[in-house]
């Protein structure tokens, strides 16, 4: 391993052993942008050994003051959002495997998009994908990093199929079509996905690591502008059953 990963190998549950776990590890980003760049670029540097990511889009000026991975010359270039990442992230860490698909998640290829996953960490900016996300990852079994954000607030989950509420237990069982807050009607302070994608990449790390004790149990709240965290636990089942896991559902938090 060299030097490279000396320091984080110092941390208590770390060391040698955990960088070698790491090593094998598929970690697969769902949307590229400001939270899935950010959460990416951290897990290459810390020596996840496979990254697959997964965006359909291109970057744009408008993306460029929260989004870390791209640059005006990728614009200029046309270059899609996932192809200017594995450049970027290969040139970080030549021991990454870096895949990159150019690709929308969708209920038809779910399930391909994550064969192989370890872990998945959430950057969509629509929520509609998210529960076909949801979906494949119980059928798969795989544990999974959410996050959103909008304006100067965000949140974060951890979701672990068999081990506590699904998505769907969180949220209405279907989204509108179009939802009521946007960026184009909110804005997104610029740190604030950085910040989310921080928290993600720490808990996808834990993960890995099976330092399952640790992971973050209920929903961060995270606000920026005033400063402010909270942690919210998952309400009293509600009278319906989830239609995803089966578990007793809840109001939204």
């Amino acid at each position: 391993m060299g030097e490279r990963y000396a320091v984080q190998q110092r941390l208590a549950g770390w060391g040698r052993s955990g960088q070698a776990r790491l090593a094998t590890a598929t970690a697969v980003v769902v949307g590229v942008g400001a939270l899935g760049g950010a959460a990416a670029g951290l897990l290459a540097r810390a020596g996840v050994g496979r990254l697959r990511l997964v965006d359909p889009d291109r970057p744009a000026l408008d993306n460029l003051h929260r989004q870390v991975l791209y640059t005006e010359a990728d614009v200029d270039a046309g270059r899609s959002k996932v192809e200017a990442a594995r450049r970027h992230l290969s040139s970080v860490n030549r021991q990454v495997t870096v895949e990159a698909i150019q690709d929308e998640l969708d209920q038809s290829n779910a399930a391909g998009l994550l064969a192989g996953a370890d872990v998945v960490i959430d950057g969509l900016d629509h929520p509609r994908p998210r529960y076909h996300l949801n979906r494949a990852c119980l059928a798969q079994g795989v544990d999974w990093v959410h996050a959103g954000v909008m304006g100067t607030g965000g949140q974060l989950a951890v979701i672990r199929p068999g081990k506590g509420p699904c998505f769907e237990c969180w949220a209405p069982p279907y989204p509108p079509a179009e939802p009521k807050r946007s960026s184009a009607t909110h804005g997104i302070f610029g740190p604030l996905p950085s910040c989310l994608a921080s928290l993600q990449a720490a808990e996808a790390l834990k993960l890995l690591l099976g330092a399952d004790q640790d992971v973050l149990a209920g929903m961060l709240l995270v606000e920026l502008w005033p400063l402010g965290l909270r942690t919210v636990e998952i309400g009293p089942p509600a009278v319906r059953r989830c239609p995803a896991c089966g578990a007793g559902g809840a109001q939204d938090p």
